[in-house]
């Protein structure tokens, strides 16, 4: 098996066509298909479905390129690995953020890591937990800054801070108090997170204990898509910020102090089986402090030190 056949295969998954793939790496179509034969063989697996309509991936093959992909990017960071044996970081780290901190954190997090760590490039990525927790898994993400809502098997984490949930209304809203029961939520029209959701998961068991069915108009996946219905009078949401100040286009949207708190925890989380190179280590580490000292300096009103045990 060749590194070839690798970057060849997974090139013509992305395409979803031999034609496609060998138009975009300039190899000609018969040698790539000689190559995914030779491939297939090799591995005694059928790798592809292959139709009028292009190719995707069979069940071997999608676990195979997911296994080929993290091959790849491993091999791509040995010159940043190697060279920052002896000296300076340097090298691609693959950082992911829930979505909704990403609104406030990408910008000052990427400007922090471009100062302090010139020769590290980050690749980022925002979605919710899941999405990352299985990016984490196959090792196309190095770090993530992740909304927990019970602690995650096979990671390395490092709890930073605790964010409570808020109910945010539309400005419009009336009778808005300084805060909200469970009970009081349920009579509200509101949006909520798809499920499978971490935040939904953490509202579900919340809403399950208090015995009361919540008023669910429309599910949605992001956090802008969340914001924007909301804004739009549709209906009233649950978020994990207590502040839009920092939110352009938003800056109206009323937060309320839901009681008794509903908490998640944010941590920085690796893969437990795969150690970080010297530049995602580096990268994890600026992170930690940069969150640490906004802590310490500015704490958002939904923020809050994890307890001690």
């Amino acid at each position: 098996m060749q590194l070839r056949q690798l970057r060849y295969f997974v090139s013509i998954v992305d395409a979803g066509s031999f034609c496609r793939a060998a138009a975009t790496i300039h190899v000609a179509q018969p040698a790539l298909s000689q190559q995914i034969a030779g491939l297939e063989a090799t591995l005694g697996a059928t790798l592809l479905h292959r139709s009028a309509r292009g190719v995707c991936p069979t069940q071997v093959g999608k676990i195979f390129y997911r296994e080929a992909v993290s091959i790849l990017q491993r091999v791509e960071q040995l010159r940043g690995i190697v060279r920052s044996t002896g000296g300076e970081p340097e090298g691609s780290v693959g950082l992911g953020i829930s979505s909704s901190l990403a609104v406030s954190l990408a910008g000052p997090l990427a400007g922090a890591c471009r100062t302090a760590l010139p020769k590290v490039t980050l690749r980022l990525v925002t979605c919710d937990f899941l999405r990352i927790s299985s990016l984490i898994e196959s090792h196309e993400l190095d770090v993530c800054l992740v909304f927990e809502d019970t602690p995650t098997h096979g990671v390395s984490r490092k709890p930073l801070f605790r964010q409570r949930l808020y109910l945010v209304r539309p400005a419009n809203a009336e009778n808005v108090a300084t805060s909200v029961s469970l009970e009081e939520l349920a009579g509200l029209p509101l949006v909520l997170p798809a499920q499978p959701h971490t935040i939904r998961v953490a509202l579900d068991r919340a809403f399950g204990a208090a015995e009361v069915i919540p008023n669910c108009v429309a599910e949605v996946d992001t956090f802008c898509s969340v914001l924007s219905l909301v804004k739009a009078g549709v209906a009233s949401a649950i978020v994990p910020k207590g502040d839009f100040s920092d939110v352009p286009g938003y800056e109206a949207l009323r937060p309320v102090v839901i009681d008794p708190p509903i908490h998640l925890t944010v941590c920085l989380i690796s893969s437990a089986h795969m150690p970080l190179t010297s530049a995602a280590e580096a990268a994890s580490a600026l992170l930690g402090a940069q969150l640490e000292k906004h802590l310490s300096e500015a704490c958002p009103p939904e923020w809050e030190r994890v307890p001690t045990q």
